[in-house]
């Protein structure tokens, strides 16, 4: 199943749900610096919440370190 909302003015979240979620998240502030992963629920839950909390053009790479696989 795919899913995509909006977690702030500028940020979207595209989600395809299974065993694992895959989520690709863009930012119109910052169009080539996209972040993308496959994560287990919990973590995907945490992601969506720190993009939530935190909508200014840095997060995207505060995510990427934070989440890192």
């Amino acid at each position: 199943m795919e899913h995509t909302f909006n977690v702030s003015k500028f940020r979207t979240i595209k989600a395809t749900f299974g065993e694992t979620i895959k989520m690709h998240v863009t930012d119109s502030r910052v169009p080539d610096n996209d972040f993308e992963g496959e994560f287990p629920l919990l973590t995907y839950n945490e992601i969506v919440e720190f993009f939530k909390e935190h909508e200014h053009i840095y997060a995207m790479n505060m995510a990427k370190e934070r989440f890192k696989r």
